[in-house]
């Protein structure tokens, strides 16, 4: 039986959305033909990690699935400032890719919660 703590999950998608909206945002708006829109692109990208990171820092049970959903929910964000900006729905393919893409992501924040949380742990000394 799976259990989640939403509170972590939350709290992981909202520090993804923190970096992920501003800079979708600023991507489909100031800098829309730009060279820095690309950079703007690799922010909403890193906000998935971050968020995974972020929902999985407590360590939760199952943290790669706490990672992979807060990384799903932050694709909402830049999402919907997409589609208002262009004024069309979007293939549901690439919605498909898009929610893969960015569960995905978190999954690898969460992989470096864990890893960073293993290591902090204290070892046990053997005389």
């Amino acid at each position: 039986m799976n259990h989640y703590d939403r509170q972590a999950i939350a709290y992981g998608a909202l520090c993804g959305l923190f970096f992920a909206l501003p800079a979708a945002v600023l991507q489909r708006t100031l800098l829309d033909e730009a060279p820095w829109s690309g950079l703007m692109l690799v922010a909403v990208v890193f906000a998935a990690a971050l968020a995974g990171y972020a929902a999985t820092r407590a360590l939760p049970p199952n943290p790669l699935k706490h990672g992979a959903l807060a990384g799903a929910i932050t694709f909402v964000g830049p999402q919907s400032v997409y589609v208002i900006a262009a004024r069309e729905l979007p293939n549901p393919i690439a919605i498909a890719f898009g929610l893969l893409l960015f569960a995905s992501l978190g999954t690898i924040g969460a992989y470096v919660a864990v890893w960073r949380g293993a290591n902090a742990a204290p070892t046990e000394r053997r005389r």
